[in-house]
């Protein structure tokens, strides 16, 4: 039989001659590169025996085609991240995201087969992700998504920007749709899988955070009922009693920025008089001393006024405190020259979802 290397002199030589060749000499080329190793399995004075034949040729096919599987990998690329479960839910501007599950493609399996040793365009990472909208108004998702981690050995932060794919959302419904980030070579090449998270909103704005790699931390913005039961101001004639106290970290579908949260009061006001009253139109309604013992005031009110014996509910109001917001406060609530105080206790504690608000 012809040996393998007289074989790959042939191939080597036809490969030269192909390249010199039109297209009508290709098939007799090919012809003649067959018979010349037909006449070395018959002609030669060594002879293969079938069975040793087919063990030298199967040697690298036996599980399937070794040598072939391996030309499709690049052989220095290997692949970081793997798919995973994940299973958690974040809040971000009056909508519920909970991601189940990571999947991972790799951009450059196909390279090796070119020859390639070394990635170019990377992985692809999928997130699927259910989006829960508690209002009752149809609300299309749009919230800025990136995939974080800590550099090793460096103390840096990479932030890579990924896009959302989502539905419109009708009140009170779910939709499912994806989070897609790509992991350039670049990237990779500094990658921390153990730190890795999913960040939820604007970065430097009390953004939302998926644990993705077994060191991050869950951070789900959920609001945080307060435990507190005031007792209603009287000011000028108007009851004004407070119904809800929470901290949550979003005002108007816009996140606070990092280090601080919101406090916000939902009140009414029930006049006892004749005459209309009204807090003050820039601020100042609601002056709150911290337990630092700085004071602020709040960013505004839903509404100002009321009429002569006339009852409003559901005002809100909200005051800018720290993010470490747990201890004491004096809350003032002011009219015209009038001007009543409550104390509050302030507790550190988990965010609560839409439906487990409901159940309350």
């Amino acid at each position: 039989m012809l040996s393998i290397r007289s074989t790959t002199a042939a191939i080597a030589a036809t490969a030269l001659l192909l390249a010199g060749c039109g297209a009508d000499d290709v098939a007799e080329t090919i012809g003649s590169v067959a018979d010349v190793v037909d006449d070395g399995a018959t002609d030669g004075a060594e002879t293969t025996e079938p069975d040793d034949a087919a063990d030298d040729v199967g040697a690298s096919d036996a599980d399937g085609g070794s040598d072939d599987d391996d030309a499709g990998e690049p052989a220095s690329a290997e692949v970081p991240v793997a798919g995973r479960s994940i299973d958690a839910t974040v809040f971000h501007s009056g909508l519920e995201y909970t991601v189940s599950e990571l999947s991972v493609v790799d951009l450059d399996a196909d390279a090796g087969a070119d020859g390639a040793d070394e990635r170019v365009q990377g992985l692809m990472l999928t997130f699927d992700v259910s989006v829960f909208n508690s209002r009752s108004d149809t609300v299309s998702p749009s919230v800025p998504v990136s995939l974080r981690w800590d550099e090793p050995g460096t103390g840096n932060v990479v932030d890579v920007t990924g896009r959302g794919e989502f539905r419109q959302v009708p009140g009170d419904s779910s939709s499912s749709g994806q989070i897609l980030v790509q992991l350039g070579p670049d990237d990779l090449a500094v990658y921390d899988d153990a730190s890795a998270r999913l960040i939820v909103g604007r970065s430097g704005q009390s953004a939302a955070q998926v644990p993705v790699g077994s060191a991050a931390e869950l951070i789900d913005r959920f609001p945080v009922p307060q435990p507190v039961q005031i007792d209603p101001f009287d000011v000028e004639g108007v009851l004004v009693t407070v119904t809800d106290v929470e901290v949550r970290w979003d005002q108007l579908d816009r996140h606070v920025d990092d280090g601080t949260a919101l406090l916000e009061l939902t009140y009414t006001m029930d006049n006892q008089g004749v005459s209309q009253s009204c807090s003050s139109r820039n601020g100042g309604a609601w002056p709150l001393t911290l337990p630092d013992g700085d004071s602020i005031v709040e960013l505004g009110v839903s509404e100002r006024c009321v009429r002569g014996e006339q009852v409003v509910t559901d005002v809100l109001t909200g005051l800018l405190i720290g993010a470490e917001y747990a201890g004491d406060y004096t809350l003032r609530h002011v009219r015209g020259d009038d001007v009543d105080e409550r104390t509050m206790t302030l507790v550190d504690g988990p965010g609560v979802r839409a439906a487990d608000r409901d159940s309350r």
